[in-house]
């Protein structure tokens, strides 16, 4: 038990520490590129902090379950929404750049793209392919678009590709912090009697989406809301189009129709309307944000009292 509640607040503190060095080198590296925030956070931030979900889904689908990185991906691109830009805007309205939207509107064509490789109920090696060059097209593009890594930096703009390293280190801190609070908080959980729903419910359901959790709310506190909003699209880009590619590549994924009549809907249904707020008024105001929750909210309570209880 006391082990238990060491390794919590280690990894708690990991979780903070991790997230205040990942923003703020984050925000150092786009001053240093000359690009924007929300561009750093749309590839570099999202890479680092999704990363795990491709590897842990690669290692579930070369084991024979690629189905759980379908959930996965899925879930997570709901939650990045709903709940972790829900939560920040509640906390501090999200203004962000003029063009976010545009990339906000690639991930709803990306997302409903899976959606159409799922309608025969399977997702092939040759549809994991597509996914994959779809987001290496994307990356190509950004690079050429917005990118200048071969120049050096402008005098006074410090050391971009020293400050991107440190971005991704401590976004790799962020995630083995949310590991072990996630963890420990199971076995404590357990321990004191917490029932199984309850758990699944709360802590690991969330503990997936828990590193972009800490660095959209340390973002938003910082006033740095390009990074929050960039960083959650970039990772929905990243789960659909990378996530689900790569565990589709090693083996054909089967598609519970669950994901595909409930799921991928409401996904589908607040990235529309964190496109449409991007594109209308160029924030996430708090009516929005009390809107993203409310339909987290109902996911949570249809997933687990109806579709996951049966009939």
């Amino acid at each position: 038990m006391i082990a238990e509640i060491i390794l919590f607040v280690v990894g708690l503190a990991l979780l903070i520490k991790g997230s205040d060095y990942f923003v703020e080198a984050a925000s150092r590296a786009a001053k240093g590129f000359g690009v924007s925030e929300f561009l750093i956070a749309l590839v570099l931030a999202s890479i680092a902090t999704t990363l795990p979900e491709v590897t842990v889904s690669a290692i579930s689908s070369y084991q024979g379950n690629p189905d759980i990185a379908l959930g996965n991906a899925i879930g997570s691109a709901l939650a990045n929404i709903a709940l972790i830009l829900g939560l920040s805007a509640i906390i501090m309205p999200l203004e962000v750049e003029s063009g976010a939207w545009k990339n906000s509107l690639f991930m709803i064509a990306v997302t409903a793209y899976a959606g159409v490789l799922m309608y025969d109920g399977t997702v092939s090696r040759l549809d994991g392919a597509t996914l994959i060059i779809l987001y290496l097209g994307f990356l190509y593009y950004l690079y050429k678009r917005h990118m200048t890594l071969e120049e050096l930096p402008e005098e006074g703009k410090g050391n971009p590709r020293r400050d991107a390293a440190i971005m991704l280190a401590s976004g790799l801190v962020v995630v083995v912090g949310a590991k072990l609070v996630v963890n420990s908080a199971v076995t404590l959980a357990e321990a004191f009697g917490v029932p199984e729903v309850v758990i699944g419910l709360t802590l690991v359901s969330i503990g997936t989406s828990l590193p972009e959790l800490a660095n959209s709310l340390t973002a938003t506190l910082k006033r740095l809301p390009n990074i929050s909003v960039g960083n959650v699209i970039g990772a929905n880009i990243l789960d659909v189009l990378m996530v689900i590619g790569i565990a589709a590549l090693i083996n054909p994924i089967r598609v519970d129709h669950t994901i595909y009549t409930f799921t991928l809907p409401l996904t589908l249904l607040v990235m529309v309307i964190l496109t449409g707020a991007l594109r209308l008024t160029g924030k996430i105001g708090r009516a929005v944000a009390g809107v993203l929750l409310a339909i987290y909210g109902y996911f949570l309570y249809a997933y687990y009292f109806v579709y996951a209880a049966g009939p």
